[in-house]
């Protein structure tokens, strides 16, 4: 495989540097080539069970408009029982948690443009967000069916769930018909998918979990996968310009929707190579109940 970049960038292995985070595995980490640039180097086993992630994001990312805030795709390939995937090195750091103001408007700004520039989406063939999540999305109707899910039981979740399990479970029956769009989604917008530059950019990284669907679904996705500190992702949605454009009940479908998935797996323990996934996922969990509370409760103070 370094024969392989050697070959692919006309210059020298000189060194390479891990760079693990966040919930991947296989090797990440710069490579610094004879020449004193550097890569971003990703690669997996192709027997890994996250490698189709891998496909999805060359096929995605190669096809990606030069407008889009995401480091170019150099090259990728498949050799000797490995898929490895080459980038520019995207300039900067990880933002903080909690959000700094400066990083989270980088941040915004990113999901702004992107929807600007990936509606319609300009890539085929990828899953719609229904399908992405299909099967994975029926919490609510499992626990008002039989009562229990897995571990979760209906005297395990809160007051306010077991309050509106009902109308939680009928949304939730038809959320991926609602929450329905034709933008190319990146759809697993964190924190640390997103790196932001010494000049106040970010560039958004990590494109295996394309899909389709609404323009301001990765919005949700980033003010419920990071911590706000004392903002409220409703004030910070309904101030973006893809937020203002959303129809309240698609956004209330998808909430529901993710409401119920995080709640079933954050009652289970996290993969062997990221433990820590378990406390995103109940992070992530009382944020989308908090906002749902918000959206269906206003007189309901409880965030």
């Amino acid at each position: 495989m370094r024969r392989e970049v050697e070959h692919r960038l006309g210059a020298g292995f000189q060194g390479f540097e891990e760079r693990q985070g966040g919930f991947s595995f296989g090797v990440l980490g710069v490579a610094t080539l004879s020449t004193g640039e550097q890569v971003f180097i990703k690669a997996v086993r192709d027997d890994a069970a996250n490698v189709q992630d891998y496909r999805t994001e060359a096929a995605v990312a190669a096809a990606l408009p030069p407008a889009v805030p995401t480091p170019r795709l150099r090259f990728s390939c498949e050799l000797a029982g490995w898929l490895l995937l080459c980038f520019d090195v995207a300039p900067g750091a990880l933002p903080h948690e909690p959000w700094r103001p400066e990083e989270l408007s980088a941040a915004l700004e990113a999901v702004a443009e992107c929807a600007l520039q990936l509606t319609p989406s300009p890539i085929g063939g990828l899953p719609t967000l229904g399908r992405q999540m299909a099967g994975r999305c029926e919490s609510w109707r499992e626990l008002r069916r039989n009562g229990v899910l897995g571990t979760v039981t209906v005297d395990s979740i809160g007051a306010w769930e077991r309050k509106h399990l009902s109308r939680l479970a009928s949304v939730e029956a038809t959320w991926a018909e609602l929450a329905v769009g034709d933008t190319l989604l990146h759809f697993d917008l964190r924190f640390d998918n997103i790196i932001v530059s010494p000049r106040g950019t970010a560039h958004v990284v990590d494109w295996g979990r394309a899909c389709i669907g609404p323009a301001w679904g990765d919005l949700v996705c980033l003010l419920l996968q990071s911590d706000l500190g004392n903002l409220h992702p409703d004030d910070i949605f309904s101030g973006h310009l893809v937020g203002r454009a959303a129809e309240p009940t698609q956004v209330d479908a998808f909430l529901v929707a993710l409401a119920g998935y995080w709640t079933h797996t954050a009652s289970l323990p996290g993969p062997a190579h990221a433990p820590h996934l378990r406390d995103r996922r109940e992070h992530s969990r009382r944020a989308t109940i908090g906002w749902l509370r918000r959206r269906w409760s206003p007189g309901d103070s409880q965030r």
